[in-house]
């Protein structure tokens, strides 16, 4: 990875991570590993991320 953010050059700064390894694209993307939605129903407030989180694989 490159410089953080906010350490990047103003031109490049908004963009997030600099991916610098191979391409960067297809199968030399680098990704956090978070796969799928946060929660069924983001805009309510109950226990559905924890569902999620702790009920899953």
């Amino acid at each position: 990875m490159g410089a953080e953010p906010e350490g990047a050059p103003i031109e490049a700064q908004g963009f997030g991570w600099k991916n610098g390894f191979e391409t960067g694209v297809g199968p030399q993307t680098t990704t956090s590993g978070i796969v799928g939605a946060w929660a069924p129903n983001p805009t309510t407030w109950d226990m559905g991320y924890l569902d999620t989180l702790l009920n899953n694989e």
